[in-house]
């Protein structure tokens, strides 16, 4: 603390007088508080009128928590993504490389990890003014050498979308993430096939929910439209199966065992498979129409559609660290409705978020923590 005071005139030296008496030491003892306190008082009046400058240190930046480390890691990916695959485009251009089945995975590459870092909030500032001295900042990352480059870098950036998707403590984060995790595993999936190369496997497989439904304990009532929506899809592909003939039939059977055989797994998990509550029907209402090709094609696509709505719901209401199965099952079911003929999105399973829907509030940045307790 600084303080600057005008000069202020001396004083003048009182002597005693030769005959007063000597104060009795009780009264000194009892005058000298209240002197103290008059000398204290007249200090801060003094200060008050003095140029008064109180020098403290600047804010301390406030901690992530947990929930917004993984947040700023997805946003970190979706840019790095993006900023490769554009690098990659412009090199193409450079070169004046023909358009073929890379340039629409490349385009979509940009535009999606561009949506994902924006609902996933961007990046997060703090507000404070960048600390001064001999810190530099971080060198730009290196640009994407090849596509062979930027398909390792996809195939962990879905990894970690989905690992984090089923370990965040926050429901919403992990719905978001999850559709992340699965949009990035089709273009993983599309940029291999364009470039001719196998995608590296996950680092932790998940298991197959139509083999084994390990989600954990989800409500009575998710279980339920787990259940029925996987049922009515499978009830759905018999009943065109039963109208087609040769390698279409057949191809429709075998979806319309896959979707019963799951919601088969999803009963046996919830504990209602053959039991009074068992939700699933005897027969479901369908379109009209249905005879005609084209009509079955779009009830398949959009009926699987449905069901990655259904599996991101899961995700949200999933306990953290027992998510694996349903984001599986959204996963899959993504890149069954893409085999029916259903453009790519960018966020599978979330209609609210797609490009043109109605304005969603994104994922934050959340308010980092002061400390560890949150």
């Amino acid at each position: 603390m600084r303080a600057t005071c005008p000069a202020e005139p001396s004083a003048h030296t009182v002597r005693p007088r030769s005959g007063a008496r000597a104060p009795r030491t009780g009264a000194r003892a009892t005058s000298r508080p209240a002197r103290l306190l008059v000398g204290l008082l007249g200090a801060v009046l003094a200060l008050s009128g003095c140029g008064l400058r109180l020098e403290t240190p600047p804010p301390e930046p406030l901690v992530p928590d947990a929930v917004e480390v993984v947040r700023s890691r997805a946003v970190d990916d979706a840019l790095a993504l993006a900023a490769g695959a554009a690098d990659l485009t412009e090199a193409r251009a450079a070169a004046a490389a023909p358009e073929d089945a890379l340039t629409p995975v490349l385009a979509d590459l940009v535009a999606f990890s561009t949506a994902h870092a924006e609902q996933l909030g961007g990046v997060y500032d703090s507000g404070l003014p960048e600390p001064t001295g001999t810190a530099t900042a971080a060198p730009s990352p290196a640009p994407v050498a090849d596509p062979a480059a930027l398909l390792a870098l996809v195939a962990t950036a879905a990894d970690t979308a989905r690992t984090d998707a089923d370990a965040v403590e926050d429901g919403q984060l992990a719905r978001l993430l999850a559709s992340v995790a699965t949009a990035r595993s089709g273009l993983r999936d599309r940029l291999g096939a364009a470039i001719g190369s196998t995608p590296p496997e996950p680092a932790d497989p998940a298991p197959s929910p139509a083999a084994s439904v390990q989600a954990g304990p989800l409500t009575p009532g998710t279980y339920a439209d787990l259940v029925v929506a996987e049922d009515e899809v499978g009830y759905a592909y018999e009943v065109v199966a039963a109208k087609l003939s040769g390698d279409a039939r057949a191809a429709a059977q075998a979806d319309a065992a896959a979707h019963r055989g799951r919601a088969e797994a999803w009963a046996r998990e919830a504990g209602v498979d053959g039991t009074a509550i068992d939700p699933r029907r005897t027969a479901y209402a369908l379109p009209g129409g249905i005879d005609d090709p084209a009509v079955a094609v779009e009830l398949g696509r959009t009926l699987e559609l449905r069901l990655t709505v259904a599996y991101a719901s899961a995700v949200a209401v999933a306990p953290a660290g027992a998510r694996t199965a349903v984001i599986e099952a959204l996963r899959t079911a993504d890149a069954e409705s893409a085999a029916h003929g259903a453009p790519p999105v960018a966020f599978p399973g979330l209609p609210e978020r797609q490009p043109g829907a109605d304005a969603a509030p994104d994922a934050g940045p959340a308010e980092p923590a002061g400390g560890a307790d949150g």
